[in-house]
Formats: C-alpha cells, sequence, structure tokens
C-alpha cells in the first residue's frame, strides 16, 4: 500500500471539506430535478413519441471525479433515438449533450433550418458517452452544416456539445438551463 503524504492526511481530516463536497452534490441533484420538473411526460412525448421521460442521477467515478446528469427525452435508440443530457462533470464542468440517432429525421431540420448553434461542437467519438475523449481528448469538432453525413456515417450517431458556464446564483443556472433545454425543444418539435 502507498504511504500517505501530510496533504492527503490533512483532506481526510477535513470535515468541512466534505460537508460542503456533499452540499454541493445535493444542491445540483435538487437543481436538476427542479429543471425536470418543468418538462412533463406528456409535453414530452407531444415532441418525440418515443419519450422515457426525465431522470436524474449521479456518481462518483466519472474518470475519478463526480458527476451529476439530467437526461430529458431519454430515447438512446442508435437508429432514431434522440436525448438532451446535462452533465455536470467535477473538475471539468458543465455541459449540455443533444444526441440524435443515425436515421433520425429531424437532423437536417435542426441542424441546417432552426437550432442557434453558436457555441455548440460535433462530439468526434463512437460512443457518445465517451467524455473522456470527448472533454479531456478534445475530440470536438467546429459545426459545419453539409458534414453531418460524414458523422452519421463515420460515428453511427451524431451528437452536439456546448459548455454550460456556472452560475453562483442557483435560480438564474436553473433559469438558463430551462431555456437551453426548450429551446432545443422547441427546434426539434417544428
Amino acid at each position: 500500500m502507498k504511504k500517505l503524504d501530510k496533504a492527503a492526511i490533512r483532506l481526510l481530516d477535513s470535515r468541512e471539506t466534505f460537508e460542503k463536497i456533499h452540499q454541493l452534490k445535493a444542491a445540483f441533484v435538487s437543481l436538476f430535478s427542479e429543471v425536470a420538473n418543468e418538462f412533463t411526460p406528456n409535453k414530452l412525448r407531444a415532441i418525440h413519441p418515443s419519450s422515457k421521460g426525465t431522470k436524474v442521477s449521479k456518481g462518483n467515478e466519472l474518470e475519478n471525479c463526480p458527476y451529476q446528469v439530467l437526461d430529458i427525452i431519454r430515447d438512446f435508440d442508435k437508429d432514431r433515438g434522440f436525448n438532451i443530457r446535462i452533465l455536470n462533470w467535477w473538475g471539468r464542468g458543465m455541459f449540455i449533450f443533444v444526441f440524435f440517432g443515425r436515421h433520425n429525421e429531424k437532423i437536417q431540420e435542426v441542424l441546417l433550418r432552426n437550432m442557434q448553434l453558436q457555441d455548440y461542437l460535433w462530439s468526434k467519438t463512437a460512443s457518445p458517452w465517451d467524455y473522456k475523449n470527448m472533454i479531456d481528448g478534445g475530440n470536438l469538432e467546429s459545426i459545419d452544416p453539409g458534414k453531418e453525413d460524414f458523422f452519421l456515417n463515420h460515428f453511427h450517431h451524431l451528437q452536439l456539445v456546448k459548455k454550460i458556464p456556472y452560475d453562483e446564483d442557483f435560480a438564474s443556472l436553473k433559469s438558463l438551463l430551462k431555456e437551453q433545454v426548450e429551446q432545443i425543444l422547441n427546434f426539434y418539435r417544428r
């Protein structure tokens, strides 16, 4: 077994640090639950009939860091699926991921006609859950409408990624997240 250094021992003895970590985790789960409650199952099914609603989840071991997730729609079908995921990944930041299955008929509409794509990037990973390669590995690319066929043929899905800045005011952060999700849903429903 490795020997603990003095800084590690001080950290282990810092009850205040662990209480703050616990409070932050609980705050993000609460925030994501409040945002999820804004989108009823009926509203989501009206937009995407295969919607399975919303789900908030959390964990401690995404590349050794805690995370909280809010999924909205929850249709991960490789062919026609659609999902909006908000990921708060400690040490990396908060991101919105918009997933489209390979043959989702809304891709062209969203990309070419409606979606305001500023600040979104395309993921260049074979798995829509390969956050290490997306975020840490920089496997993201500026969106170039017209290039979506390359991504669909190469990766068999399309995923857009946008980093969301933190705001110390959770009411403002909730409003921002709700606004972002509503914008995506509005573009998708057209």
